[in-house]
């Protein structure tokens, strides 16, 4: 069942990308979903911290349908993944729950450039999408911290990191300028964020 999952994971993964690619909504709205279900399936909410990113799990999913061209809810889409930060930020704390507000300045500083930058773009939603930044800057701060608490513990920080990569992408083609394939960029990104996250609920040898 686990190699299956994975296959599907992958499988999925790559066919949206080609629905992408040809431009099918169709195809996206059917293979956008299947690689956070994958994953959903595949981890055991065994653990407070297991059972944390299984709920952000869902909300990402929810975020995933949302933003899916047929749907097209963008304030519904940011809404859910606010929701799944907030879970994983809760998730991260329950490995180190010490504030250590020296460690956060390079985070909140990167979070004060990224509201500069897209500041005057941001017209109606500049609020939510502020907060939004600084949100999930908190959850890449949080997996900062508790990255040595086991050894599977870094891939949250990565996967954290390249979450915060990949909303950054979706904020830069939205409001400032789109470029070939960034879905795709996007896509990659998020979906690997996603996966390292789940092997951080896998258990550490």
């Amino acid at each position: 069942m686990k190699k299956f999952l994975l296959t599907l994971f992958v499988i999925a993964g790559l066919l949206f990308c080609y629905a992408v690619y040809i431009d099918n909504d169709v195809f996206r709205a059917i293979f956008k979903p299947l690689p956070l279900i994958a994953l959903l399936i595949l981890l055991k909410p065994n653990t407070k911290y297991n059972k944390l990113i299984f709920i952000g799990f869902i909300f990402s999913l929810l975020g995933d349908v949302f933003l899916m061209n047929i749907v097209d809810k963008f304030i519904f889409g940011l809404a859910s993944f606010l929701i799944a930060h907030i879970f994983y930020i809760i998730a991260f704390s329950k490995r180190n729950n010490q504030l250590n507000i020296l460690s956060s300045l390079p985070f909140y500083a990167v979070a004060g450039i990224l509201i500069f930058y897209f500041y005057p773009h941001l017209g109606d939603l500049t609020i939510p999408v502020i907060i939004y930044i600084l949100v999930i800057i908190t959850m890449v701060w949080r997996a900062f911290l508790q990255r040595n608490f086991n050894n599977v513990a870094i891939y949250a920080f990565v996967g954290a990191s390249l979450f915060a990569i990949s909303d950054t992408n979706i904020a830069f083609t939205k409001f400032i300028q789109d470029y070939d394939y960034s879905k795709i960029v996007t896509i990659i990104l998020y979906w690997t964020a996603q996966f390292l996250i789940f092997k951080s609920t896998t258990k550490a040898k």
